[in-house]
């Protein structure tokens, strides 16, 4: 339910599977074809217990206690950062974004990325961001909206990277630091040759077991999206943690699945139906299969 989670968090990721987050997102949903037109069949499978068709308050309560409960193993009645980290919910939200990102990277199907295919995402991402086309980055360039580059970019559409111009001292911050990692030889702007370099150092820390192969269960293993879980996970306690204990009790879980029932029921007759339900690409930040 957190609107802060995000299974494609391009700043905390290593720089060639930043490539496969702008890859999978470079079609636009219109009206006439949303981009998740199965959202709510996915959410009546999990939650309409009786079969209606709808969703009732008493069923996405329901749903939230089981989370909950998931989350809750020692079965204290409160959860921490820790324990939301490593639930059932986060283990499976970073095994898909981790399967899309394989699934544009593996270019022949075969269930893992090859050194190659990591170093050409990395190459074809360099080539779109350096719009004047002299072989090197500057720091605007690098950081600018992922959508922006060439003809990837969709009328109308706004990626997560776009959203962080909300925050553009924090965005200013986190590109520099990303920037300055790049630029191996601190002249200033990053060459092909520095982004490869990145890129193939990025790939051996990925591939854990060393076969030059690299599977969705290593990238979702990896320091980079543990450490965004945590960050994610953290965020969620500071901002459902109504007394200020460090942790979230059910109540506090509950009450906060109320409220976003009660947002996605616009017309307030107890019931989420389908014509409720958000249609746009980020219509999961709002619903609890994203807590």
């Amino acid at each position: 339910m957190s609107r802060s989670i995000t299974r494609c968090a391009l700043a905390a990721l290593p720089l060639a599977v930043q490539t496969i987050c702008a890859l999978a997102q470079t079609t636009a949903p219109t009206a006439d074809a949303p981009a998740h037109p199965s959202m709510f069949q996915h959410l009546l499978a999990k939650m309409d217990t009786d079969g209606d068709g709808r969703i009732s308050l008493a069923e996405y309560v329901a749903a939230a206690r089981s989370r909950f409960q998931a989350m809750d193993v020692e079965n204290k009645g409160s959860v921490d950062a820790a324990a939301i980290a490593v639930s059932p919910a986060a283990t499976e939200r970073e095994m898909r974004g981790a399967e899309a990102m394989l699934k544009h990277l593996d270019t022949t199907g075969k269930g893992y990325v090859t050194e190659a295919e990591f170093v050409a995402a990395a190459k074809d991402r360099f080539a779109r961001m350096d719009t004047k086309g002299d072989g090197k980055l500057t720091p605007d360039e690098l950081t600018a909206p992922r959508w922006s580059h060439g003809p990837h970019r969709a009328a109308g559409a706004q990626s997560p990277a776009d959203a962080t111009h909300a925050r553009p001292g924090l965005h200013a911050q986190v590109g520099q630091k990303h920037f300055d990692s790049l630029d191996a030889n601190h002249d200033g702007v990053v060459t092909l040759d520095e982004y490869v370099s990145a890129a193939q150092a990025q790939f051996r820390q990925l591939d854990t077991a060393g076969n030059g192969q690299v599977t969705a269960a290593e990238i979702a293993a990896s320091p980079k999206v543990q450490q965004r879980a945590n960050h994610l996970a953290e965020r969620m306690v500071r901002r459902l943690d109504a007394n200020g204990t460090g942790v979230v009790t059910l109540d506090e879980y509950l009450a906060d699945a109320q409220k976003h029932f009660a947002r996605m029921d616009s017309n307030g007759d107890g019931f989420i139906d389908a014509d409720e339900m958000p249609t746009h690409r980020w219509a999961r930040r709002s619903t609890p299969e994203t807590h």
